[in-house]
């Protein structure tokens, strides 16, 4: 039986996708360990949204070497596609299998491959395949997730400044609506009562097919293949007030958001050639808030974009202080080549960067607390992860005082406290 090591790097369309490779693998053949052991096979699902994702990757390839000189190292993903070349000189590296070609050779790597005295390359201009399709395949476990994600949608065909997953990606593509909910089907038949629905910018859903992703909710709603169906970035942009509406009457998608915020400054979003102003980020957030009044609202905001001055970073500040938002991920910026915004000039100081990124990071966990803190004496139904732990359909992590329930019930539990970002309860009564 041949031993496999596989690690997972970035968002979760690279998790789907490694997702798709471990169902793909007869357990018959093939044992996976963890990637400080010995194995005959590693491979590496990178990202490569920031240098210090790159870095990762690296040290997950040294990680390898050191584990097993003699195993198979295979790097795939988002940095293997845009930096195979980088990678190639990178000492242990034996194949680089960019997006491009994921699904129609690495399993065959995996069964066949051998040590090389130089890596082989196996990838293509992914953005320049106008014609490629939706081609992941579609799984029935997921492997050491409560949850289950169902990738939806791939690639991006926006061009924002800072960002590189375009041509790491490719362009927009989606998945049909009777094969998703055809694939709902499988995975609730697993067991997974809630599915996360994921893409690279999956407001752009179906308009290369013919449909839109307001359409899709719609078929899933109607459906109703789950009682939980969980929603992953959304883009300001694409994102309208009757989407909201629809949401806050669904009996089926949670209330949690992720709407995109990256800057809280209008001359910061042209420089970024985002599609949208603070206004309309706002607008959207205020009717969550209104329709919803227990949705959790997160975002991502970006941090020292280049010449971002002192009154433009205190504008994100305040939107991200005085509106709707109830938890976000600060990314300070990160210069990629081959895009825009890595040769403008005025890039900000490290040091800057820091400490912006800090005063951000202090306000998004008091926001997040006094957000938890609303809701102590209330009780909430909480699908079961771990233990005794837990995610409420608004997305508060509870942990509580039993841990009898199994992986995956859904527990009625009352919360009682809040102690580092955390929620503390009491279970009540348990949903069969």
């Amino acid at each position: 039986m041949k031993s496999i090591s596989i690690v997972t790097l970035g968002c979760k369309v690279n998790q789907y996708d490694t997702a798709v490779i471990l169902n793909q693998l007869p357990k018959s053949k093939y044992r996976r360990v963890p990637f400080s052991d010995k194995a005959d096979v590693y491979v590496i699902d990178t990202c490569t949204v920031t240098h210090k994702a790159d870095a990762e990757a690296r040290n997950y390839i040294n990680r390898a070497k050191r584990a097993n000189p003699n195993g198979v190292v295979v790097v795939t993903g988002c940095y293997a596609q845009v930096s195979p070349q980088e990678l190639k000189e990178v000492h242990g590296v034996d194949y680089v299998i960019g997006n491009s070609h994921k699904f129609s050779s690495l399993l065959k790597i995996i069964r066949e491959g051998k040590r090389q005295e130089e890596p082989k390359v196996f990838i293509s201009d992914i953005f320049k395949e106008k014609k490629k399709g939706f081609e992941s395949p579609d799984i029935e476990i997921f492997p050491g997730r409560t949850r289950a994600f169902l990738k939806v949608q791939d690639g991006c065909n926006y061009a924002c400044t800072f960002c590189i997953i375009p041509r790491a990606r490719g362009r927009s593509r989606s998945l049909e609506i009777a094969e998703i909910l055809n694939r709902m089907e499988k995975l609730a038949h697993s067991g997974y009562k809630e599915i996360v629905l994921t893409g690279v910018h999956i407001a752009s859903y179906g308009r290369e097919i013919g449909t839109n992703f307001f359409e899709l909710l719609r078929e899933i709603e109607k459906e109703k293949i789950v009682n939980r169906v969980r929603l992953t970035s959304l883009d300001p942009a694409d994102t309208e007030l009757d989407l909201i509406d629809f949401i806050a009457d669904s009996q089926t998608i949670c209330p949690q958001f992720h709407i995109a915020l990256q800057s809280g400054d209008q001359d910061v979003l042209k420089r970024m050639r985002r599609r949208y102003g603070p206004e309309k980020f706002l607008d959207l957030t205020d009717k969550i808030r209104e329709r919803m009044p227990d949705a959790a609202i997160g975002s991502d905001i970006m941090v020292g974009f280049p010449a971002e001055t002192e009154e433009e970073f205190l504008n994100t500040y305040e939107i991200a202080r005085d509106s709707a938002l109830t938890y976000f991920h600060v990314f300070p910026y990160s210069k990629r080549k081959m895009t825009p915004a890595a040769v403008m000039p005025e890039q900000i100081h490290p040091s800057e960067v820091k400490e912006r990124s800090k005063r951000l990071r202090e306000l998004g966990s008091k926001k997040k607390t006094a957000f938890f803190k609303q809701f102590i004496g209330r009780t909430f139904p909480v699908l079961i992860e771990r233990g005794s732990k837990g995610t409420t359909p608004n997305y508060i992590p509870v942990r509580f005082d039993t841990d009898a329930f199994n992986i995956g019930d859904e527990v009625l539990i009352r919360i009682n406290d809040v102690v580092n970002e955390e929620a503390i309860g009491v279970a009540e009564i348990t949903n069969a």
